[in-house]
Formats: C-alpha cells, structure tokens, sequence
C-alpha cells in the first residue's frame, strides 16, 4: 500500500479497505434480528428502550487537523508518501480523535455508544497507507477505549480537494433518564452546587503546542529544558491527537446523583461557563486545583514559553467529563471537584454571547488569542481573530 492512492480504486475498493478494518470491531456482527447493517441505502438500528441518544462532530483537514506538523516535519505529501498507519502524522490518529470526540459526547449524556456513522470525503491523491490508517484509528478508538457495543453502521464517500471527515454516534441509555446540561427546577435556585471533573485538564492544549513548534526549534528547546521534559512533552503530544476519554464515568455520575453534565472539548472555564450560563449561575474554578494541575505541565510550558495555567484552564481536546454535584457530595470514582456553580449569574435563554461574561466568576484567568472566546478563553470556531 505504500506510494498508491485512492484514485482509481472506485469506492467498492476504498470501501473494502474501510471495511476490513470495522469489521474487527467486537459488536460488527451484532445485528439482531429486523435490523439491517452496512450494504443498503440506509441502515436500521435497533432502539431497546424506544429511543437512541444521537449526536455528530466535522474534522476538516488544516482546522481540525493536519498531514504535516511542524514538530514531527516528517515532509509527507498528500499522496501518503511515508504514512505509516499508526504513526501520529499518518491517518491513525486523526481516525482516532474523530471516533473519541464522538464517544465522549455519547458518554456526557450517560449513554453507551452504538453505533458510527461515517461520512468521508478527500483528494483522490490521499494515500491507500492514510485511508487505512484512518480506518484503523476508528476501530482503534472504539476497542482500546471500550466502547464494546458500539460498530459502524454506514457511511458514504465522495471526492473534494481536502479531507473531511464526519462521524454521527448513536448511543443507549438503558432505560435511564439522560443528564442534561440544564439541572432541574427542583434544585433551589440559592444553592450551590459542585463541579466535578473526570479526566485530564490541559494535557491535549500542551501536545498543540509541541506540535506546533518546529522540529529543530523544539528539540534545541528540549535540550536546554529540566531532565524528563521530553517524555511531558511526548505524553502531550498523544494527549492531543489520540485523547482518552473515560467512558462509563458519564453512567457513574449519573448513578452518583449528578445534577448535570457536559464534556469538555473547548476548554474547563469556556464549558464550565456554559453549564453555569443555562442555569442561571456562575462558575468559580479552584485555583489550587488549577496550579496543582498547572504544575505538572510547568516545566513543558517553561521550555516552550508558555503559560501551564492557560493550558489547564482554557485548553480544549482532552474530552473529560464535568459534572454538577449537590454541594458536598462525594465525588464518584474517578472525578475530583474543581470549583463550583454559585447563585447569581445572569441567564439568556442558553445562548453563549455577551451573557457568558456575567455567568464566569473568579478563575485563574487564561490570556486570550487567535480562535479563543472572549470571555472564558477555550476554543470557539467563530471567535474574533480566528
């Protein structure tokens, strides 16, 4: 495969790479009866309880991701030219990241993920090497994180000048209530309540500037940095384009008694501020949870010129799981608290302008930049200056 690319193949040959990969997924060949899998125009999926939890995410090539960074300047063309399937600039861990961002969405909800739904569209000159790499990451995400009942259930290709990629997930909630953003109106208006996070906070805005550093700046910067920055800066790097969210935590919260929930990939105080905006309430981050957390990242951020605090505050991608506590109730295994939602924020209907200022109470504040929000930092397609 390496050197050959997707022209010419036809789909039926770039589908029998896509397949062979899905088809090693424990839950590929669970399909009960009156259900119908890939191989006709559309699918039928089976919905236990009478509903199916469903939800979708877009990664575009050189937004979302890229073929080349400036750390790795492996010099890959778009062909695939020295793609190797399971390295981080071949289509692995894009194909990853793609199925995780998914995944972590179902497991916000406390569902458990079912089914994929792929929609694939890229250059005929993409490598034979990247495609399978692709596949191979989604399939990859979807064992290695656990999602056992979930496979891919269809998708479609086309051609364009860039690589898209589009996955909607469906998911099962067993017959249990989802937990929303939103708590409900039996909680007291006056109370506080505790946020909780499950998951890293930071690590994947750390791998995004290794990353984008250059090679030889990076590594001359590596070489003059504290002994085992270099390991940091490698477990930053796959934080950052393979994430790990930690699936089944949304189901432990929601056994727990959790008020609300939501994933973070834009960022703690950016997510943190939308759950207090559509509750009417503000956020307040603990700042000895952020320098603690800050502190193991210090020594990267110092060789690289960065700020550990604005990496654990207001960088997105890690995929962890928020969750709203009564006040002072324990933790579920796996979270540990990091602020709360206080009284007093200014709601405006859920939408996420000017009204999230009013909503963010006292953080380590992150400085802003190109792509972040103006009012809590984290990311935002849309932002000013992106």
């Amino acid at each position: 495969m390496p050197g050959r690319t997707v022209g010419g193949l036809g789909e039926a040959g770039i589908l029998r790479i896509l397949n062979r990969r899905f088809a090693a997924l424990p839950a590929a060949g669970d399909w009960p009866e009156g259900t119908v899998g890939p191989g006709d125009d559309a699918a039928v999926v089976a919905a236990p309880d009478g509903r199916f939890v469903i939800s979708t995410d877009a990664m575009a090539q050189d937004r979302d991701f890229r073929l080349d960074w400036p750390a790795v300047s492996c010099g890959a063309s778009r062909a695939g030219a020295g793609d190797h399937a399971h390295g981080f600039t071949g289509g692995y861990s894009i194909g990853w990241k793609a199925a995780a961002q998914n995944l972590s969405d179902m497991n916000a909800m406390g569902a458990d993920a079912t089914g994929l739904l792929l929609a694939l569209t890229m250059p005929h000159a993409t490598g034979v090497s990247w495609t399978d790499g692709l596949a191979a990451g989604i399939a990859g995400a979807v064992r290695h994180l656990g999602a056992r009942r979930c496979r891919v259930v269809g998708g479609d290709l086309g051609s364009d000048d860039r690589i898209t990629l589009a996955i909607t997930a469906t998911g099962d909630l067993g017959g249990r209530p989802a937990v929303r953003r939103t708590m409900t109106p039996e909680v007291p208006a006056s109370d506080p309540v505790d946020l909780v996070l499950c998951g890293r906070a930071g690590w994947a805005a750390a791998g995004l500037a290794v990353l984008d550093t250059s090679r030889d700046e990076l590594l001359d910067r590596l070489r003059r940095a504290d002994p085992g920055v270099r390991r940091l800066a490698a477990l930053a790097a796959a934080a950052q384009l393979r994430p790990r969210p930690v699936l089944g935590a949304g189901r432990r919260a929601a056994d727990a008694g959790a008020l609300a929930m939501m994933d973070v990939s834009d960022g703690v105080a950016k997510d943190a501020g939308r759950l207090a905006l559509v509750n009417g309430r503000r956020v307040e981050l603990d700042p000895d949870w952020v320098r603690s957390d800050a502190g193991v990242l210090e020594p990267l951020a110092r060789a690289l010129g960065r700020d550990a605090h604005d990496w654990v505050a207001a960088g997105g991608e890690d995929y962890g799981l928020l969750a709203v506590l009564p006040a002072g109730a324990r933790p579920p295994h796996g979270f540990r608290r990091v602020g709360r939602l206080a009284p007093g924020g200014v709601p405006d209907g859920g939408g996420e302008g000017r009204g999230a200022e009013a909503a963010v109470g006292p953080a380590e504040g992150p400085r802003k930049g190109p792509g972040q929000d103006p009012d809590q930092g984290g990311w935002d397609h849309f932002a000013r200056g992106d």
